[in-house]
């Protein structure tokens, strides 16, 4: 009898395992994550505090921003995540911030990496984006990291940047593949900025995903600290759950006249975390 039950759950967790099946197994859910972390590496406490929401998140795949270092940040993944865990990043960009993806080398593979320069604007030393291709069984991911123009003063440029992330994102979208489209979008005009973040979802057919999500940030500013919704998720398959993590789980969205340790320690924007 006791062999038989053991041989009943290990049926069992090998059915709910179909992420690793070959490719006529159903499609795996999927958990996306998008994380802005300030200047990485700022120091041996943002390496930890950082790692530590990366593993509390439990996502696959994580899109990052603002890596200054990413042969630190590809040492400390697998020193912490271990070896079967993969960073793939811009290689040439005009700045020092560069954006990344994280992702579990042993639930998907990857198939390509490439980089859209629409959004750097003709003569303007603004952010590509970073496109990474991977797959997982019949699962065929699309994954687009932004960095948009960063404050409310550069709210114009970002319209820009929104009109040739459209061409982008339609393009990539006819591939017929799960198309996801996060980041920083540095949302700072709440009107403005979430028209055209409406505006990319129409265009291209898909869910803004984050549209309801109350905080995903703490912008710095000397007055203060307001919770500015900076960071969002749009998705050709519609999203099942959409939370912030880190401190903005717990600290809520209204303003405060300074920001939390965590934005001092970790970084001033929070991860966001989508399931499909």
């Amino acid at each position: 009898m006791r062999k038989v039950v053991i041989a009943l759950v290990v049926v069992a967790v090998a059915g709910r395992s179909c992420g690793t099946c070959g490719d006529d197994g159903p499609s795996p859910a999927l958990r996306i994550a998008t994380f802005n972390i300030e200047d990485f590496p700022k120091g041996e406490a943002q390496i930890a505090g950082a790692f530590a929401e990366i593993v509390a998140v439990g996502a696959p795949v994580i899109a990052l921003q603002e890596i200054t270092d990413p042969e630190v940040f590809e040492r400390e993944a697998k020193a912490r995540l271990g070896d079967r865990w993969r960073f793939v990043y811009e290689e040439a960009i005009p700045d020092h911030h560069r954006m990344g993806v994280l992702y579990d080398g042993m639930a998907y593979r990857h198939i390509a990496t490439r980089v859209h320069d629409g959004t750097r604007l003709a003569g303007r030393r603004h952010k590509g984006v970073l496109e990474v291709e991977l797959a997982r069984g019949n699962q065929h991911v699309r994954v687009l990291v932004v960095h948009l123009a960063a404050s409310s003063e550069q709210q114009p440029v970002r319209h820009q940047q929104h009109a040739a992330l459209q061409q982008i994102v339609a393009q990539v979208v006819r591939s017929g593949a799960q198309v996801v489209v996060l980041g920083d979008f540095n949302a700072t005009d709440d009107d403005r900025d979430r028209a055209d973040l409406a505006a990319l979802a129409s265009a291209t057919g898909m869910t803004w995903a984050t549209e309801d999500l109350a905080c995903s940030a703490f912008w710095r500013r000397s007055d203060g600290c307001p919770r500015s919704r900076l960071d969002h998720v749009l998705s050709t398959e519609a999203a099942r759950e959409v939370r912030n993590a880190g401190a903005c789980a717990v600290d809520g969205c209204e303003w405060q006249d300074r920001c939390p340790l965590y934005a001092e320690q970790v970084s001033d924007h929070c991860p966001v975390v989508v399931d499909f």
